[in-house]
């Protein structure tokens, strides 16, 4: 009986020994231990697809990490003492990291830019209907993608497209209510009152002064585009809405007080005054004016007219030094014309020598004769040579230009001196 006693005592010491003693749980420390902690912010902003790593101590081992939506942002351990957070998607979470006891650290994450939400958008603005007047603006800052509702979309189109909002206008007349969203959970949101009204029509200039032959360009704003032209004399001709909104018009006689109207979809009016005066206009050539080497090889120049209208003609005081080639016309009405060079070289007679070259080939250029294989140089013909070319350093080449109008212009070529028989004129 009393070793029965004595076999049942040892069980039960040998049952507590293996469980870790009579006290504390099975696994964990029973020495003192510090308190938990995680080295992180309460709040966190990340851009998504970054990540931030922090510190975790303290507390009783093995650390947990969850979050409250993992499709927005993750959390790992790092080893045994480190917490990592990653960004997967805009939006708000909260990532917890807890020890094996239950303490808790909480950290709420915001997926997405530290700027709150802002647009350039005014609260409240004018739109007349139509492409031509549509406005564009900025979003920036919360969480993208943004949104835009128009409260009407018959009558006030809004559209999204990367970091630009833009508000078209499709009828009138009446309010509308745009309402700009981030992505954030709720969203940030912004207000904007549209007003599909008629902004006045302006055309600028509204007075200009011009001569025969001119061509005006003025800019046309607000009304209801499309617009269209009436001229009330006939002091200026071809006038035309080109681009959609700019007036352009030629002057024809000189007369004081001409006028052109410009219509819009609503048949708003606003005229604009013309003054045109008498005479010829003088073509604007750029440069007026340019310089070039005593060269056999001159480099081809460019010439650009301002205000022709074609076709022009150009014209040289010496063609076989620089030739002007066909005028093009550039996509802002000018013109370019290009120059090409060919001898501006100038040497002087010099008499015949024996034995020694110092023939000026028929084709202008100042190449030196060679002899031929096995031909002595004495054997060379001498011939003096005499002055190849008119155009001597410092004499000017004219370029003139008349365009179709009787209109003309020039620019005037200056040939350097860079000594008789110097470089490029060997």
């Amino acid at each position: 009986m009393r070793l029965t006693s004595y076999l049942t005592t040892f069980l039960i010491a040998a049952l507590l020994a293996s469980c870790g003693g009579g006290g504390g749980s099975p696994g964990l420390s029973s020495g003192p231990v510090s308190a938990f902690s995680v080295a992180a912010p309460a709040a966190v902003t990340l851009q998504v697809g970054l990540t931030q790593q922090y510190v975790v101590q303290g507390g009783v081992k093995p650390y947990t990490v969850f979050s409250s939506d993992p499709a927005v942002a993750v959390g790992w351990l790092v080893g045994e003492n480190v917490v990592a957070i990653g960004t997967t998607a805009a939006g708000k979470v909260t990532v917890s990291v807890q020890d094996a006891k239950g303490a808790k650290f909480d950290i709420a994450v915001t997926a997405g830019s530290s700027l709150a939400f802002f647009t350039t958008a005014p609260a409240a603005l004018t739109i007349a209907p139509g492409a031509l007047a549509a406005q564009t603006f900025k979003l920036g800052g919360g969480i993208p993608p943004y949104k835009a509702v128009s409260s009407i979309p018959s009558s006030l189109s809004v559209v999204v497209n990367g970091t630009d909002v833009t508000f078209t206008a499709l009828q009138l007349p009446g309010s509308v209510t745009v309402t700009l969203t981030d992505s954030s959970s709720p969203p940030a949101t912004f207000t904007s009152t549209v007003t599909l009204g008629t902004i006045p029509l302006a055309v600028n200039p509204s007075t200009t002064t011009m001569p025969i032959g001119g061509t005006l360009r003025a800019v046309i704003t607000g009304g209801t585009p499309p617009y269209r032209t009436v001229v009330l004399d006939n002091c200026s001709t071809n006038a035309q809405i080109i681009q959609g909104n700019i007036l352009q018009a030629t002057a024809s006689l000189a007369c004081t007080g001409a006028a052109i109207t410009v219509f819009d979809a609503n048949n708003q009016t606003v005229s604009l005054s013309l003054t045109i005066s008498a005479g010829t206009a003088v073509l604007q050539l750029a440069p007026s004016a340019l310089s070039v080497p005593e060269s056999t090889n001159t480099p081809t120049l460019s010439l650009l007219v301002y205000g022709a209208n074609g076709p022009l003609q150009v014209f040289t005081t010496n063609t076989a030094r620089l030739a002007p080639q066909t005028p093009v016309m550039n996509a802002d009405g000018t013109y370019t014309i290009a120059l090409t060079g060919g001898d501006t070289c100038f040497k002087p007679a010099v008499a015949a020598v024996a034995g020694v070259d110092n023939t000026v080939p028929p084709n202008g250029t100042f190449t030196d004769l060679t002899p031929g294989p096995g031909q002595p140089l004495a054997d060379v013909t001498p011939v003096a040579a005499s002055p190849t070319s008119p155009l001597g350093a410092g004499v000017p080449i004219t370029i003139t230009v008349l365009d179709a109008t009787g209109r003309r212009g020039t620019s005037v070529v200056t040939v350097l001196d860079n000594g008789l028989g110097g470089p490029g004129c060997n």
